[in-house]
């Protein structure tokens, strides 16, 4: 059986199978978290399916997603049958001039390596281990035209400045009202889906290396339709957190390979890349009579606006950022993030909100204060969850409960980088033990700070790297 391989596997259907059609179909189909959702919240389902399935058939032709071909290839060898591919990917001829050559530590040069060996996959390493830079290893080692996709203009221009400082080439930019594209163009998504399929066909096919940053969006249909549409022959996705909690953890896999690298923790701090950060616990006064799901929203409205527990938040912050620490504090609420920042301005320190409000010329300024120590507060939404470049940061204040998996773990990872002004780092979590499934939430985080930090969770409750001030929010 042939395959055509472009930017999917394409299979002529007369030529394969019924019985391995259903099988491929089984096996590149997912439950469907919006419906789940529904579910979960006694909504009727509407128009949502129950599953997603990632296997295209129009009568004539079935689609498949690239990183498919594992699976399409053990399906097959059950009825003897041998897929023979016909590579339609594209690499330019024109390709990039000399490009310098980027310092890499072993474990990016390993990952650079394997993607030229295998030709698609992902990179998994921890906030501050250097995945933009095995990125840009990946370009001056390829020396294809290069497209690199990202869903913030603020991640973009980050991307664009690290090219300049370590290529000294100018990338072309495509989003925030930008359209100049270049050899190598940072990419942003909620730019590009908006583009006619003809004329976005076009620009995917002046590429030979993709590389998609935080690439466990690639679950989400604005991601996957763009990597889906992409004939580079190299594909990279960069991510430090994998797992996704609505289960479609696989589509990684299938639409950008499987993993290059998986780096972790233990073997950063081991080499000195990254800081090894403290827990702090501060416990809450906070209550609230919780029912159940019903009661959730109305909860954390009631949350952000105790007074007390705001109290004890701002003398936590405001004693830190005078003894001269950088400070991020993370609400999921944007009032709540301006509500916090004034009152810490009021108590005399210079505090700054951060959340999608701010318009990003400001967003800029605050972060380039930030990196020179002029700020020493930034209150911020879950837009400081990822692609926030501040080593310089010390203190991250939980001023909201969550127990997501990859917001916990990249907010350890922001405070694991290493700088010449700083002291051992610090995550303060505000626990609201009076509320049980509040209490259950950080349980939750707590093992996963024991998970990340190498360490047993019977030894976080026992002390080590934790001390536990119990003081009244109410």
């Amino acid at each position: 059986m042939r395959a055509r391989v472009d930017a999917a596997i394409r299979i002529e259907r007369g030529s394969m199978p019924d019985k391995l059609l259903e099988r491929l179909r089984r096996e590149l189909s997912f439950p469907n978290p919006a419906y789940l959702d529904r579910l979960r919240l006694g909504l009727h389902p509407g128009g949502e399916p129950d599953e997603l399935c990632f296997l295209d058939d129009d009568g004539d032709e079935v689609r498949l997603p690239r990183g498919a071909i594992h699976a399409l290839r053990k399906l097959a060898a059950i009825d003897g049958v041998e897929v023979r591919c016909e590579d339609r990917r594209l690499l330019p001829s024109e390709g990039l001039a000399s490009l310098p050559e980027v310092a890499l530590r072993d474990y990016q040069a390993r990952a650079v390596a394997a993607l030229a060996r295998v030709t698609q996959g992902t990179v998994v390493i921890p906030c501050g281990g250097g995945k933009t830079r095995v990125g840009i290893g990946a370009v001056a080692s390829l020396r294809t035209p290069a497209l690199v996709l990202v869903h913030t203009l603020d991640l973009a221009e980050q991307w664009r400045s690290e090219l300049r400082e370590l290529l000294g080439i100018e990338a072309g930019l495509v989003g925030g009202g930008a359209d100049a594209a270049a050899a190598v163009t940072v990419g942003v998504i909620q730019a590009l889906v908006r583009w006619e399929p003809e004329r976005l066909d076009s620009f995917l096919g002046g590429f030979g290396l993709l590389v998609l940053d935080e690439a466990h969006h690639v679950a989400a249909a604005t991601f996957h339709e763009i990597v889906g549409r992409c004939p580079a022959r190299y594909r990279l996705g960069l991510t430090a957190t994998p797992e996704r909690e609505d289960g479609l953890t696989p589509l990684l896999d299938l639409f950008l390979g499987r993993p290059l690298a998986v780096v972790s923790h233990e073997e950063l701090v081991a080499a000195g890349v990254l800081a090894l950060p403290e827990i702090r616990v501060i416990e809450t006064g906070f209550s609230y009579p919780y029912l159940g799901a019903d009661d959730y929203a109305p909860m954390m409205s009631a949350l952000v606006a105790d007074e007390g527990r705001n109290e004890l938040v701002v003398r936590a912050v405001t004693a830190e950022a005078r003894a001269g620490h950088t400070c991020l504090v993370l609400s999921g609420r944007v009032d709540h993030c301006r509500a916090l920042a004034g009152r810490i301005r009021g108590a005399g320190v210079e505090a700054a909100e951060l959340t999608s409000r701010v318009p990003k010329e400001r967003r800029t300024e605050l972060f380039d204060r930030a990196r020179r120590g002029e700020l020493s507060v930034l209150v911020a939404t879950s837009l400081a969850d990822e692609g926030l470049d501040l080593p310089r940061l010390s203190r991250v204040f939980l001023a909201y409960p969550s127990r997501v998996r990859g917001r916990t773990v990249q907010r350890l990872g922001r405070l694991m980088r290493p700088h010449v002004d700083k002291a051992r780092p610090e995550l303060v979590d505000f626990v609201d033990r009076k509320v049980p499934i509040l209490r259950r939430q950080h349980l939750d985080r707590r093992r996963l700070y024991a998970e990340v930090l190498g360490v047993p969770a019977s030894q976080l409750g026992a002390g080590a790297r934790v001390s536990s001030t119990c003081e009244v929010g109410r």
